[in-house]
């Protein structure tokens, strides 16, 4: 009898819970999808969307489920699983494009339902010119990259090894005179010294001709041995960073011919000469990067920085390498306790105008950018040296205080951690080489290859930080050269530009842009794109992010009749028309059997 009301309550719950619908565990498939599964995709998807065929329990159990997109093997980044207001369906947003090829989606519920579909993504851009007149040929043309395009040799390793051992050899030349100049003196009665000076200007003069001959080579595009040469020497002066480090070749000489024998340098007649010399070897470094925010200031700043670091560098070598060398009299005291000295002025000095230089080029991006990372992994080596510095300072200032001459015992435990402070020194210099072949946020890429100076230029820009620059040249009827960049936003799917003409009786064109993040992409005047009506033509931009479409963008501009050309250099400057012999005009082009398009650097935003 007691069991008879829990019996009761039982029936009663078991009647309750299957008065609705009752699902199998398991038994949920899918009904469909976007992409369909076995679909051919020639445009990037920005979401995969899936519609089950029973409803698959609330937005709690959506975030448990599992999802994941291949293409080749290689996972494609999915956000966060949504659902739709119906219960069924389910979305993800793509945050980067699918490779091309074979792609699988597999999902999974908690209620251990599982399921997985296949469809290929061939998103090879092309390039649609609608026809409006009957029985025209076809004019969709695959868009594809010149097979003959020459590259410039690679010489990035080359150029940073080089770039190290310049940076080593002239500090070591530079900060090793300013610490006989300012230190010690009494140095250059050594006959080591003599021969460090020699052999340290031979070493950097050396290093600056190989970092020339691989840098020519680098911008003329050539091989190493046909820029031996000095005649050949010629496209280094085409760049800032070139013609600098030339003159660091001139100031480098210089000095060496001083330092060959080192009492020149303390000589009353030599001290204007050598000054500039070290001056202009100083100088130099500031224009290996003159761009950023605060260019002026940057120079500035690059200057005493790397002259600070020279200091710096010079003072270790000459310690470790001559004060060091063995037992002494009280000037090696006094050449030690001078450098204990100056240290942390020159500390301040190197800290200060490091943080300056990191504000101006990388700002706040340290995480996110490969500069910034990098700079954080250099902020770690100069942590470490400022500490070994620290500690072999206090050592000299306290424990030699009264010393009256540099005994052997001294120099045995001073010349492994001076050694170390010297070695992290160098590690420092090598991630400044680094950090030279890495382009900062704030820091524009250098422009490669011959200027082209459109005729037409339009820059729009709209909500969502969408900025689109078009240019063409020479905006003329016929073929036409077609430069597309993009600034913004940081990602973009579906980037299309249309070219509509006013007269109805000649066709557009309509552009798919094979870039989905800020950059830009060329159209060759010789791809075939030609636009053949004259007067006002609408170019019209759109594009889709992972939060949904773009707002688009619109502008007008003129093409000429071939008699008139009317060329805008840029927005907001005053147009100018050239009036050419008919004769000269060239209104019809054959097309090219391929468009060819480039993807060019990313532009400064």
């Amino acid at each position: 009898m007691r069991r008879l009301p829990l019996l009761f309550i039982a029936a009663i719950a078991v009647a309750t819970f299957s008065s609705g619908h009752a699902y199998a565990a398991g038994d949920n498939t899918l009904s469909s999808s976007s992409p369909t599964a076995g679909e051919v995709v020639t445009l990037a998807p920005t979401q995969l969307q899936l519609k089950f065929s029973l409803p698959v329990g609330g937005a709690e159990i959506v975030t448990q489920m599992g999802l994941s997109l291949a293409c080749e093997s290689k996972l494609t980044n999915l956000g966060p699983p949504q659902l739709s207001a119906d219960g069924v369906t389910v979305s993800a947003a793509l945050t980067q494009v699918p490779q091309n090829g074979s792609c699988v989606v597999n999902w999974s519920l908690p209620d251990g339902s599982v399921g997985s579909f296949t469809f290929k993504a061939q998103t090879q851009v092309t390039t649609t010119v609608p026809s409006t007149v009957d029985g025209s040929p076809d004019t969709t043309i695959p868009v594809t990259a010149d097979p003959t395009e020459k590259t410039n040799p690679r010489l990035g390793g080359p150029i940073g090894l080089m770039r190290l051992i310049v940076f080593f050899a002239v500090s070591a030349l530079f900060g090793g005179l300013m610490f006989i100049k300012i230190v010690w003196p009494e140095g250059v009665e050594y006959g080591i010294t003599e021969k460090y000076f020699r052999q340290v200007s031979i070493i950097a003069a050396i290093a600056l001709i190989l970092l020339i001959i691989v840098m020519t080579a680098r911008q003329s595009g050539g091989g190493i041995g046909s820029s031996i040469s000095p005649t050949a020497w010629g496209p280094l002066f085409d760049s800032n960073e070139g013609r600098a480090v030339f003159l660091r070749l001139i100031a480098v000489i210089g000095l060496g011919y001083y330092a060959w024998i080192t009492e020149r340098v303390l000589e009353p007649t030599n001290l204007l000469p050598t000054t500039v010399l070290l001056a202009l070897s100083m100088l130099s470094y500031g224009f290996d990067r003159a761009t950023g925010r605060a260019v002026i200031l940057g120079i500035i700043l690059a200057v005493i920085h790397m002259a600070f670091v020279a200091v710096w560098v010079g003072s270790i070598a000459i310690i470790w390498r001559i004060v060091l060398h063995g037992p002494g009299t009280v000037d090696l005291v006094d050449a030690l306790r001078g450098w204990a000295r100056i240290a942390t002025p020159v500390t301040i000095g190197i800290v200060g105008t490091g943080l300056i230089q990191v504000w101006r080029i990388d700002g706040i991006s340290l995480i996110n950018s490969g500069h910034g990372r990098v700079l954080l992994l250099k902020v770690v080596f100069v942590g470490l040296l400022l500490f070994v510095s620290a500690t072999i300072r206090q050592f000299v200032l306290r424990g030699m205080q009264n010393a009256k001459s540099l005994n052997e015992k001294v120099v045995y435990r001073l010349k492994r951690p001076v050694g170390i402070e010297l070695s992290l020194s160098i590690v420092v210099l090598a991630t400044s080489s680094w950090l030279m072949a890495m382009r900062p946020p704030y820091v524009l890429n250098k422009d490669s290859g011959p200027g082209v100076d459109y005729a037409i230029v339009q820059d729009m820009t709209a909500k969502d930080d969408f900025h689109v620059r078009l240019s063409i040249t020479p905006g003329d009827v016929g073929a036409n050269r077609i430069l597309i960049e993009l600034f913004g936003p940081s990602r973009i799917q579906n980037f299309t530009v249309t070219l509509t003409p006013a007269n109805p009786n000649f066709s557009g064109y309509t552009i798919n842009v094979p870039i989905t993040r800020p950059g830009g992409a060329l159209v060759e005047q010789d791809a075939g794109l030609l636009l053949r009506a004259p007067g006002e033509w609408t170019a019209t931009i759109t594009g889709v992010t992972t939060i949904g479409d773009l707002p688009p963008m619109t502008t007008t501009f003129i093409v000429a009749d071939g008699t008139t050309v009317t060329t805008l250099p840029k927005q907001g400057l005053k147009r100018s028309t050239t009036t050419i012999a008919q004769s000269t005009t060239t209104t019809t082009v054959a097309p090219a059997p391929a468009v060819t398009t480039s993807t060019t650097v990313p532009p400064a935003g």
